[in-house]
């Protein structure tokens, strides 16, 4: 429970949120007064709240010292958008990747050092690696990540570097210098593959996925045991994975919802 007469967190962001939702396709640019009326809170408060929202992005203070919200929603929404298509878009070729290789297929995306698994099939197979949708791996240990952080900005590599490259397998990237030389690789190649260095025995195949900008929003990748995945099937898989990462590419920049 906050202290007597001051405010809870709970409390500020839900007045912070009221705040951000009073402004309207009709109304884009409110003054603090008018606000004030909107959300029912003393011109004082929203004049402390609208501080922070300017200092964290959210919104911004016009010449004439109202406020209109920034660009910084815009592109919040955007990721959710991405996220729903990539899904949408992405399930048929990964069903269709798993069926053909028998092994876990996955969809991944960045998120800082880590990246997560928007969707994913199961080996039909025993060993399977039940990975869960929503779970965060490191990216420099898996060909997901490696994929990535390749096709990606410098500043995904620092914030990877940043994070420690800590050990997960006995192959594990452990260096800045190793890992750019891979990441060289993997751009060379176009595609990457993780051989013991997410988990002792896991090996995994990923390709990128390229929105209608050619940016690399995602990456596909086909995962499971060294007995299962060893190097004389790695080419077989390599073309089924780099398949299904055109696939999805196309069906992405394709979509209606992508291009908007």
């Amino acid at each position: 429970m906050a202290a007597k007469g001051r405010e809870s967190p709970e409390s500020a962001v839900a007045r912070a949120l009221a705040v951000l939702t009073a402004f309207t396709f009709s109304d884009p640019v409110l003054g603090v007064s008018e606000l004030g009326r909107r959300v029912h809170l003393p011109k004082s408060t929203v004049h402390r709240l609208l501080s922070i929202l300017v200092d964290e992005g959210f919104v911004e203070r016009t010449p004439d010292d109202r406020y209109r919200l920034s660009l910084k929603l815009y592109e919040i929404g955007q990721e959710v958008v991405s996220t729903r298509v990539l899904r949408q878009v992405g399930h048929v070729p990964l069903e269709r990747l798993h069926n053909d290789s028998s092994e876990a297929a996955h969809l991944a995306v960045l998120s800082g050092a880590d990246v997560v698994y928007l969707d994913r099939l199961e080996s039909p197979q025993m060993m399977g690696l039940f990975t869960k949708v929503g779970r965060r791996r490191s990216a420099h240990a898996t060909s997901s990540g490696k994929v990535l952080l390749a096709y990606g900005t410098q500043a995904a590599v620092d914030d990877a570097v940043a994070a420690g490259l800590p050990r997960l397998g006995p192959r594990t990237i452990t260096t800045r210098t190793r890992l750019n030389q891979v990441l060289a690789e993997v751009r060379k190649a176009g595609y990457a593959i993780s051989t013991d260095e997410s988990a002792p025995g896991v090996v995994s195949i990923a390709a990128p996925i390229f929105d209608q900008l050619g940016t690399c929003v995602a990456a596909v990748s086909v995962a499971g045991p060294l007995i299962r995945m060893s190097a004389d099937r790695h080419d077989q898989l390599v073309r089924m994975v780099v398949r299904t990462a055109a696939a999805i590419s196309k069906a992405l920049v394709s979509d209606p919802a992508a291009n908007r």
